[in-house]
């Protein structure tokens, strides 16, 4: 039996444990980042390291993503989950995404799980996706302790994105996100 395809950008870094987390529930993982090192470290980690394969580019040059994108659907199928942070710089690193699914010639939804900056809570915009996506949206908030404030960790961060997706809510604050004021 084929296994899942998962895409998570973000992948090496912050999102590193949910990459991790991915492969142990029997995912194929193609793994979006801009560092050879970090992969590297993600690979030592992995208890099935064949099961994770490294896309290697900055999401901001599109055409090389979607070639790359091309390539890891060719070898592994198209994405039945993509796990997005993508920051709000690279404004067409999602268009490509789904543009690479479309291509796939994929007939079955698939889930989006959008990571987001905490104030795009507050901006609500969603980006164009297929109607074969189910959209969800994720957003890193901060939290409150001793009556200081602080951005989450990327072990808390990992840990909301898993849950989420586990859960396959719709939108998901991790953390908190209000009252703004009270943000580092």
């Amino acid at each position: 039996m084929k296994r899942k395809h998962a895409l998570v950008v973000g992948g090496t870094g912050m999102l590193s444990d949910v990459t991790l987390w991915l492969v142990k529930k029997g995912y194929e993982v193609s793994v979006i980042g801009r560092r050879k090192e970090r992969y590297h470290q993600l690979m030592q980690k992995a208890e099935h390291p064949e099961r994770i394969s490294s896309i290697l580019v900055d999401y901001h040059h599109t055409d090389e993503l979607r070639d790359k994108l091309m390539e890891a659907i060719d070898q592994r199928g198209s994405f039945d989950l993509i796990i997005a942070w993508i920051h709000s710089t690279a404004k067409e690193a999602i268009p490509v995404i789904m543009d690479a699914q479309s291509r796939s010639g994929r007939k079955r939804n698939f889930d989006f799980f959008h990571v987001k900056q905490s104030q795009a809570y507050f901006t609500n915009h969603m980006p164009e996706c297929l109607p074969i996506c189910n959209y969800h949206e994720i957003f890193l908030g901060f939290k409150i302790d001793g009556g200081h404030s602080r951005w989450l960790t990327h072990r808390e961060i990992s840990e909301g994105v898993m849950d989420s997706v586990h859960h396959g809510r719709e939108q998901t604050i991790v953390g908190q996100v209000e009252p703004w004021e009270l943000h580092p």
